[in-house]
């Protein structure tokens, strides 16, 4: 059965929820793929890209007040050499050890992500992954014109493409949602995600994804959000926005709280709550 959310003129389903893996590592993101399909999501995120770092334990020592040492414990990711990772294997073990549908993201450092290499790299990276069969594999729109209609000549009807930008603070609702119609023509599903500094900006957004959701025109699937401060607004209203698509998280920490992200089983506590399901 469908899950729906009644609003008013009748009932819409639920946005689809996509848990982006945790981990630096194969085994550490296919054990998270495993979590997240045992709980209940829709579809995962691969980022690929967060194969090149490596989570390195950082002791600091603290002063306290009383003169006495503590120690707290902290991390930081670390880039490896590009050839330290196994392209191909990587992708035919997701693929074969995923059992929902999944994205399949290589973010370059441009737009907030982890690869280190040329761009001519990632792109091939990117066509091997729809040569697989991936699902859905996401392309950012500042893709070189001519390299992005080649990789989209290579998608068939077993791939949807996620056309993407993840760019500064949220403009104006009226450029937000300008930005969202000349994304439309670019894949089956429209995906931007701001860096939201203020509730202003996190206003912006949620009025611009409400707007989209009441038109009543035929268009890519959208999901509009962001990090940062009231990120997880457009995630937890998603329902009555009209959002398609929501992501989210495995990870329980401060830090998601703080990033504007949202676990995946508090995700689902708060539709509960508010009566979207």
């Amino acid at each position: 059965m469908i899950k729906q959310v009644s609003l008013v003129g009748g009932l819409m389903p639920l946005p689809k929820v996509c848990v982006t893996l945790s981990g630096n590592t194969l085994e550490e993101m296919l054990e998270d793929a495993a979590l997240a399909t045992a709980a209940g999501a829709d579809l995962i995120e691969i980022r690929f890209d967060n194969l090149w770092l490596k989570k390195v334990e950082v002791i600091e020592e603290v002063q306290g007040d009383e003169q006495r040492k503590s120690k707290s414990k902290k991390w930081e990711y670390l880039p490896i050499p590009l050839e330290n990772v196994n392209v191909d294997s990587c992708i035919a073990a997701f693929k074969t050890g995923i059992t929902i549908p999944y994205i399949f993201t290589c973010r370059p450092r441009r737009q907030g992500g982890h690869f280190p290499g040329e761009e001519s790299g990632r792109i091939a990276i990117l066509e091997s992954a729809i040569k697989s069969g991936s699902p859905f594999i996401d392309l950012e729109v500042d893709i070189d014109s001519d390299e992005r209609m080649k990789l989209i000549s290579l998608v068939d009807d077993s791939t949807k493409v996620i056309a993407s930008e993840h760019g500064g603070s949220p403009p104006v609702v009226d450029e937000i949602l300008s930005q969202i119609d000349q994304m439309s023509s670019m894949g089956s599903i429209v995906k931007i995600c701001y860096r939201l500094t203020t509730k202003g900006g996190a206003l912006r957004v949620l009025e611009a994804a409400k707007l989209v959701g009441e038109r009543e025109d035929e268009g890519p699937e959208i999901c509009i959000m962001g990090i940062g401060e009231g990120g997880d607004w457009s995630r937890i209203h998603a329902p009555i926005l009209g959002s398609s698509l929501v992501y989210s998280t495995m990870e329980d920490s401060f830090d998601v709280i703080r990033q504007g992200r949202i676990n995946f089983e508090d995700l689902l506590i708060a539709w509960d709550l508010l009566e979207y399901e």
